[in-house]
């Protein structure tokens, strides 16, 4: 069976430029359609980029007051245990003294009771100063325990509340 061509040359022209109208027609609308998700696609990526990198710049500026805050820590240890070494060693040399003239006046005691006495009364006077300086040490241990953890519990709280934002969003 054959099929018929039509040969004349102004309707084969007319239908070449249709088809040729056609096929623009469907490239350009195929170009807008690539170029719209193109443009979405930059601008997507480019939008994760961004929150990357303030993300990033978050994790940074949150590591930087975690090593000033640490640094502010073992700054107020180191001044808090020198404080407390010095006032040990002033304790030391004050008791020493105090034990040098108990045990002068022990020796030079003229009676067993008189030697008696002043012991009771020595080992009476150093056991209340001894509870006395262990209060005071107590005291001063944990006045530098608050003063140590008091950067690193502020960076906590500042943690807690950027957890809290970020999954209350």
């Amino acid at each position: 069976m054959a099929t018929a061509f039509d040969t004349n040359p102004e309707k084969i022209a007319d239908s070449m430029k249709s088809g040729v109208a056609q096929l623009t027609t469907a490239a350009e609308s195929a170009m807008t359609s690539g170029k719209a998700a193109m443009e979405q696609i930059t601008a997507k990526s480019k939008e994760a980029v961004e929150n990357s990198m303030k993300s990033l710049d978050e994790m940074t500026e949150m590591a930087r007051g975690n090593v000033e805050a640490l640094l502010a820590a073992a700054r107020a240890a180191t001044a808090g245990i020198e404080s407390i070494a010095a006032h040990v060693g002033e304790v030391s040399k004050k008791n020493f003294e105090t034990t040098s003239v108990a045990v002068k006046a022990i020796t030079a005691a003229k009676t067993p009771n008189e030697m008696l006495q002043l012991q009771g009364e020595f080992a009476k006077a150093q056991f209340d100063a001894s509870v006395a300086e262990m209060s005071k040490l107590t005291e001063m241990m944990m006045k530098l325990a608050g003063e140590v953890f008091e950067p690193v519990q502020n960076r906590v709280a500042i943690a807690t509340d950027k957890i809290k934002t970020t999954f209350n969003k």
